[in-house]
């Protein structure tokens, strides 16, 4: 397997077990299980509650939590799930035809 992380939390993904399901049980190559079940994210959380409850985890990642909660901030915008893919004209304001798979993008809310 070539080394790829879970584009929600940022996890090494080292073996097809550490994978999510679609809701159709086939495997998520973009999330791993912790975060991704069903076809769904298992935390409904905004990405600034998720670095808080990410960075807590730091000892595993063999440093201090405050050090992961850096490492979040820094690493989880760039990530699948909480990178905004907005054009401009669709970030300036409402576009029903918004692509963008951020929880955190409003481009459709009227």
């Amino acid at each position: 397997m070539e080394n790829k992380i879970c584009q929600s939390c940022g996890m090494p993904i080292t073996s097809n077990e550490q994978l999510g399901k679609n809701k159709d049980g086939s495997i998520n190559n973009d999330y791993c299980k912790y975060c991704y079940e069903n076809g769904e994210f298992i935390d409904k959380v905004t990405m600034e509650e998720y670095i808080e409850m990410c960075s807590q985890y730091g000892s595993q990642a063999g440093m201090t939590n405050e050090e992961m909660k850096e490492h979040c901030t820094k690493l989880f915008p760039t990530l699948k799930r909480w990178k905004c893919t907005c054009t401009d004209e669709c970030a300036s304001g409402y576009n029903p035809n918004c692509t963008c798979e951020n929880p955190e993008c409003h481009c459709r809310e009227k």
